[in-house]
């Protein structure tokens, strides 16, 4: 599935981190369950109620402490969201440049988002299902780097957007649980799970900096949020 990216005026429900405020501890988020499943169309007023997190501090940083300038250089604000037939996941990036990769087998040397998902739980070694979700030749694609080809098919889109930067974009995707995992996915399981944002290597003024849940080895399934 792809999406075309072109210029595009701000527009729709742009997210606030609110998890504090919910009363949830660092590393911990709920996934909204969607009774009407939401439009696949890089707007995000479907996702409104939904839990935030965002990961806009040098406590995020895994790698590029000494080129990050802040929010605005790069940063995200994600939710993850369910029904009995997808896993949902949606996030606003702000971003001065947007430098996306050249091939989809090296879409981690340019702006790019990795999924790391636990879904067995299981705490140790590397996650089964690790998506990537990146803009590749005019394309939007998600792309397995897990065990999971199929994740492949699913529906997503990437749109960019003016209030978040000049490079700014919101992120969009629904993986049919069919291509994911084995695990039946209902409401109280707990899964291990952090996004991982890519800046990637490609641009001189953008390189380097990756940014996942208190900036640990996300290959360590036993050091994912919750």
């Amino acid at each position: 599935m792809f999406a075309s990216l072109t210029l595009a005026q701000a527009a729709g429900f742009l997210p606030k981190a609110n998890g504090t405020e919910l009363g949830l501890k660092y590393g911990e988020t709920i996934a909204r369950q969607f009774t009407k499943p939401p439009k696949i169309d890089g707007n995000l007023d479907d996702w409104q109620g939904a839990v935030w997190i965002a990961f806009d501090t040098e406590k995020e940083l895994l790698r590029g402490h000494a080129d990050w300038k802040g929010k605005d250089d790069i940063s995200m604000t994600w939710s993850m969201a369910y029904d009995d037939e997808n896993f949902y996941f949606a996030t606003a990036v702000r971003d001065d440049i947007f430098s996306p990769g050249a091939k989809v087998s090296e879409a981690w040397q340019g702006d790019c988002i990795f999924l790391y998902i636990d879904w067995e739980n299981k705490k140790k070694g590397a996650p089964d299902c690790k998506p990537n979700l990146s803009f590749i030749n005019k394309e939007a694609k998600v792309t397995n780097f897990g065990k999971n080809p199929e994740v492949s098919k699913s529906k997503i889109a990437i749109e960019p957007n003016a209030d978040l930067g000049k490079g700014g974009m919101i992120y969009e995707v629904a993986m049919p649980f069919k291509y994911i995992t084995a695990v039946k996915v209902k409401k109280g399981l707990e899964v291990g799970i952090t996004p991982g944002y890519e800046e990637g290597f490609n641009h001189d003024e953008e390189k380097g900096v990756f940014l996942d849940w208190g900036g640990i080895n996300p290959d360590d399934s036993s050091k994912l949020g919750r």
